[in-house]
């Protein structure tokens, strides 16, 4: 009980973070659509997957999504809350990237999940995180090849291989994916080690190899049907934000776009002048962060649990 109000207290303060730190940083929650959703029972610890996708709807690049979820058994009543980060960063318009929210009986309001044997009746999402950033993903990365099988332990899965066709080395690359079935929903989710070599250079290759997480379970291999693979990697670039922060000017200038650099962190650019933020909101901002970024690490150990 006691960790289920934790998480609705961390969604709210992720909300409020967003809102300490207007007018600098803005959130873009209505930006960001829940496209379709299932789950599935975890027969190994018993803990109810919700897995899904959302897209990113807006003008701008979205960062750090964050999404909350409750679950409701089919006679209306709110059983369970828990909290996700959306796999996938910096994901530009019209962009999808999928999630796993993973209830277990901490995150359950009666400390169990006994109800599970009412069923599920519903699943509501809340955005509890959506930033536009300047920066964007390296767009010189592409999948040259890619295959699907299932191996000899049941678990569906993606080999590839990643091209760099772009003009600069890359940093720290990995691949996600999201696994549909038939009718195009979400099933399941994955995601692949980072790649070897850790730099890709340009003109340079690296193979992949994605595990759709928990596709040894209840024959949910069997339900895939086709997935979408989305590149990640460290190395980003600096672009023109589509919503530009109001300059006191009549006439505003144009803000410039930088050129992409081989750093894994872009060189960052020099924020407009602004009213100064507080120390006290700061700090309140750095601990919502510290806490977001500690249950996330936790959440990606458990989900890591299968390969």
């Amino acid at each position: 009980m006691k960790k289920s109000v934790i998480s609705i207290l961390l969604a709210v303060s992720i909300i409020s973070l967003c809102l300490i730190l207007i007018p600098n940083v803005f959130c873009q929650l209505e930006n960001v659509k829940v496209l379709s959703w299932s789950w599935y029972l975890d027969t190994y610890y018993g803990d109810l997957v919700v897995v899904g996708e959302v897209q990113n709807t807006g003008p701008n690049t979205i960062d750090s999504i964050v999404l909350g979820g409750t679950v409701f058994t089919p006679d209306g009543t709110a059983q369970a809350n828990a909290v996700t980060q959306v796999y996938g960063t910096q994901i530009p318009p019209q962009e999808k990237a999928p999630f796993q929210i993973v209830f277990t009986p901490q995150t359950s309001y009666t400390g169990d999940l006994s109800w599970l044997s009412q069923g599920i009746g519903n699943v509501t999402f809340v955005v509890g995180s959506a930033v536009p950033t300047d920066s964007s993903q390296y767009q010189g990365l592409a999948v040259s090849s890619h295959t699907s099988s299932v191996d000899s332990n049941g678990f569906y899965m993606v080999t590839g291989v990643i091209r760099n066709t772009g003009a600069q080395a890359t940093n720290q690359t990995w691949v996600v994916a999201t696994f549909y079935n038939a009718t195009g929903t979400a099933v399941a989710v994955g995601y692949s080690n980072y790649l070897t070599p850790s730099s890709i250079a340009s003109g340079g290759t690296a193979s992949f190899t994605v595990y759709a997480l928990d596709s040894d379970l209840n024959g949910l291999a069997a339900q895939i049907t086709s997935y979408a693979l989305l590149i990640q990697t460290s190395t980003l670039i600096t672009v023109p934000s589509a919503t530009p922060t109001p300059s006191p000017s009549s006439s505003p200038s144009p803000t410039p776009t930088s050129s992409p650099t081989s750093s894994s962190s872009p060189t960052p650019t020099e924020p407009e002048k602004g009213t100064p933020i507080p120390d006290t909101y700061i700090y309140a901002a750095v601990t919502v962060v510290v806490v977001v970024v500690v249950i996330v690490a936790a959440t990606l150990v458990l989900r890591k649990r299968r390969r």
